[in-house]
């Protein structure tokens, strides 16, 4: 299964601009490197070094782990082999949850009806010839998983722990460890895009692959967090001006991943690699 390097390099760019980071990275990052907020609006420095390498070590924390977790991911994948079209099933129905996770269209009153409608189309998908019986199968199959998991309110308690809370000064060393804690621990913020992958990973021939698919990831999502660092004052005003737009990539986010999980079931996640790089 081929996933393209580019498709995991924006994948990291995506959870970084998600809505429950990106308007805390300006106290995340006055927190790991001591450096207040008024005090950088007093200051006016157009580059601070101090927040710059405390965002690097922080950066290095995660990435370190992600790497881990998706060579992990492939090596666990490979034990499983045997059960890999069940494992294809399963993830494909848990990236489409986790679109819908991310779109926020869980919060929607009447989302289960209009998922009740949509599930009435595919057996008239495989009536117009446009699912084969196996695709029907799997489609039904991951849409059953979505169905079970929102029944039993797996969304909502995503939805509730969204929440950080940090008061002290970090030396380097806590700016990394806080990086690695991040990686552990803000799983239900970027779940959905990095279980996504980890998946995608699971089903890599190599554990090298696995490893490379996580560490493009990491690459993705620590970018923005080291300009970030490195042009504080600015990117104060950019989370200002770009809040307003966080409800589109909370919709584009989610339809990518939930298009992602339709291709999964369908076994034409090929068609990713003739559009990507």
């Amino acid at each position: 299964m081929e996933v393209t390097f580019l498709s995991a390099f924006l994948a990291g760019v995506l959870s970084f601009l998600s809505p429950c980071i990106l308007p805390i990275i300006p106290a995340y990052l006055s927190y790991i490197s001591g450096v207040g907020l008024g005090e950088l609006e007093r200051e006016k420095k157009i580059i601070n070094w101090k927040v710059f390498f405390s965002a690097l070590y922080f950066v290095l924390g995660f990435s370190i782990v992600f790497t881990g977790l998706g060579a992990s991911a492939t090596f666990i994948g490979q034990l499983l082999q045997e059960y890999q079209e069940w494992i294809i099933r399963i993830g494909s129905g848990l990236v489409i949850f986790f679109g819908l996770h991310f779109s926020g269209l869980f919060l929607w009153k009447h989302f289960l009806k209009a998922y009740i409608a949509v599930g009435l189309i595919i057996p008239i998908l495989y009536s117009l010839n446009l699912v084969r019986g196996e695709e029907l199968f799997n489609l039904a199959f991951a849409y059953t998983v979505v169905l079970i998991l929102y029944l039993f309110k797996v969304h909502e308690f995503l939805y509730r722990q969204l929440k950080i809370e940090a008061k002290a000064e970090l030396s380097y060393v806590g700016a990394f460890i806080m990086g690695v804690v991040f990686a552990f621990g803000w799983s239900p913020c970027i779940g959905p895009v990095l279980g996504s992958i980890l998946f995608l990973a699971s089903q890599q021939e190599t554990v090298a692959k696995g490893a490379m698919l996580l560490l493009t990831y990491s690459v993705g999502l620590g970018i923005p967090f080291l300009l970030a660092g490195l042009l504080f004052s600015f990117f104060l005003n950019f989370v200002k001006a770009f809040s307003k737009y966080f409800k589109y990539v909370e919709i584009i986010g989610g339809i990518l991943l939930i298009s992602l999980g339709i291709l999964l079931a369908l076994d034409k996640l090929s068609l990713l690699a003739n559009i990507t790089f």
